[in-house]
């Protein structure tokens, strides 16, 4: 049965969202393999389809609790998508970076084997063999447009897809054009209904090509569509191999091609030749899909930005210590204590550039963000008794800081309640209205306590 031998990420999806849960005790007629049905549900919560599994409590009730995780309200969402899990995210992160119809288009072309027809075939006359040598220069020099030039150029195949658009999603087949018939036949069918579940999120929504004008405003949408797209393959990722450039001979031309390691497979990998960013050698790439011909090749590529990886998947990256330069912040957007670490990336310890991102857990972070709300960056009403604290707030941070009761007081506080971010106190402050005023009155002069006891909560 074909249930033994696909990805079932998207058979869990649907399950979920009709609230059965625990999938893998389901009773198939045929069962899935179980490290699938695992595999699949790793990848879900990775994907933010599924709510977080408990990192606390015994090791076998963890297990247990990742294998349940109910759906979330971006899977929901993802649910309503027909495509793969990954594209569905892709689809439902789009609305909010305004390129919805790009994605359609892409993801429509993307769910297709082959968007272009092969030109590589052997011929069964001299005729065809001169018609397909014309396709192939015409296509070559097609392919440079629907490129682009500069942040399209990075977007690389996805781009070419999205620039042929207009000829193959939005309008019927002209004879002339290099597309596959069959491919075109499975990708126009996809849009309709992806449309239709994008209009449960947005209100307009068409299939259209990327305009070559309004330059800053379709130089934004590339970088989101690249966004999505790292966002939205967790793994695929590549690194180039500088130390090991080869002299490839490819149908298309001459090239220094380098060879490339990816975070899954022990041996190297190669762009493909067919592929806009052949000969551009980006760094880093997230690819589609490998296919085995004489080498390992990626298709379906698209550049990255090193920086992207560590904000975007934290859940395969191993961060490092908080750096102390720059050192720590208060983000008013997300209400949560912000720091830069270095990073390496999944189990082949790539090294990655130092990222902005959330705190580590623990008590440093309780400290830090009692010294934001002891400044009033976190509560802005707060700010009017940050210039006649009895302490300095930076105390709250010294190795020395159990020795002042108020520095005490306010962190056992704020752990008590697990309050070390925004949300989590404006919560406790609707639970109990008085919370925290007993530790910051020991903070402000006696004088000001029966002021403050009127107007808490801030």
């Amino acid at each position: 049965p074909e249930i033994t031998k696909r990805p079932v990420e998207d058979l869990i999806l649907q399950m979920k969202a009709l609230n059965i849960e625990k999938v893998i005790n389901f009773p198939f007629p045929t069962p899935p393999p179980t490290e699938a049905l695992a595999a699949a549900e790793e990848l879900l919560i990775a994907l933010g389809a599924l709510k977080e599994p408990p990192t606390t409590g015994r090791l076998k009730q963890q297990l247990a609790a990742k294998l349940s995780c109910p759906i979330s309200a971006l899977g929901r969402v993802m649910a309503t998508f027909p495509v793969a899990p990954r594209y569905a995210k892709m689809l439902a992160l789009s609305r909010q970076h305004n390129c919805l119809p790009y994605s359609i288009t892409i993801v429509s072309a993307m769910t297709v084997r082959e968007l272009f027809e092969e030109f590589d075939r052997p011929a069964v006359s001299e005729e065809e063999a001169a018609q397909l040598k014309g396709k192939r220069a015409r296509f070559l020099q097609m392919q440079k447009v629907w490129a682009g030039q500069g942040p399209m150029q990075k977007l690389g195949d996805l781009m070419v897809m999205l620039g042929t658009a207009p000829d193959s999603l939005c309008h019927s087949l002209h004879p002339g054009l290099l597309l596959s018939p069959q491919a075109l036949s499975l990708a126009q069918p996809k849009a309709p209904p992806c449309c239709r579940a994008g209009n449960t999120i947005s209100s307009s929504c068409k299939v259209l090509g990327v305009s070559r004008e309004g330059k800053a405003e379709v130089d934004g949408v590339i970088k989101n569509l690249r966004h999505l797209k790292k966002s939205c393959d967790l793994r695929e990722t590549e690194m180039r191999c500088s130390e090991e450039i080869k002299l490839s001979v490819t149908c298309l031309s001459f090239s220094l091609c380098a060879s490339s390691q990816t975070a899954l497979l022990e041996d190297p990998v190669f762009i493909h030749p067919s592929s806009v960013l052949f000969k551009e050698l980006p760094e880093f790439v997230v690819y589609q899909e490998i296919v085995e011909t004489t080498k390992l090749y990626m298709k379906g590529v698209s550049a990255v930005e090193p920086e992207w990886i560590p904000a975007l998947l934290p859940p395969y990256c191993h961060f490092g210590k908080p750096l102390e330069n720059p050192p720590p912040s208060y983000c008013p957007g997300t209400g949560r204590v912000r720091c830069h670490r270095h990073s390496v990336f999944y189990r082949v310890g790539w090294q990655l550039p130092a990222v902005e991102v959330d705190y580590p857990e623990g008590i440093d972070r309780y400290k830090h963000f009692a010294r934001f709300l002891l400044e009033g960056k976190v509560i802005k009403k707060l700010g009017s008794y940050s210039q006649c604290l009895l302490s300095s707030p930076l105390i709250m941070l010294k190795t020395w800081s159990k020795l002042q009761p108020r520095t005490e007081a306010l962190l056992q506080a704020l752990v008590k309640e697990n309050c070390d971010n925004r949300d989590a106190l404006l919560a406790a402050w609707k639970k109990n209205p008085n919370y925290l005023l007993a530790a910051y009155r020991q903070w402000v002069p006696e004088a000001m306590h029966q002021e403050l006891a009127l107007k808490w909560p801030p």
